[in-house]
């Protein structure tokens, strides 16, 4: 279970939400494979909460700069 206070109420609001859905799967991605949230959930405990604005993210497929 959850230890720390923050977790505990993110795991709170989880648990409330999920009784909405009739079935659901919890399935865990490595941190590897998934640096898109990695980068905006360091992001985000970095910044002041007084500061904190929506934050837009694009993925390019192509190179931004050539060598």
């Amino acid at each position: 279970m959850a230890k720390h206070p923050r977790i505990i109420q993110y795991l709170d609001k989880v648990q409330g939400l999920l009784k909405e859905f009739p079935t659901f799967t919890i399935q865990q991605v490595p941190r590897a494979e998934n640096t898109h949230a990695a980068v905006l959930a360091s992001l985000g405990s970095t910044l002041d909460t007084q500061f904190r604005r929506s934050v837009l993210v694009e993925h390019l497929d192509c190179q931004a700069s050539k060598k």
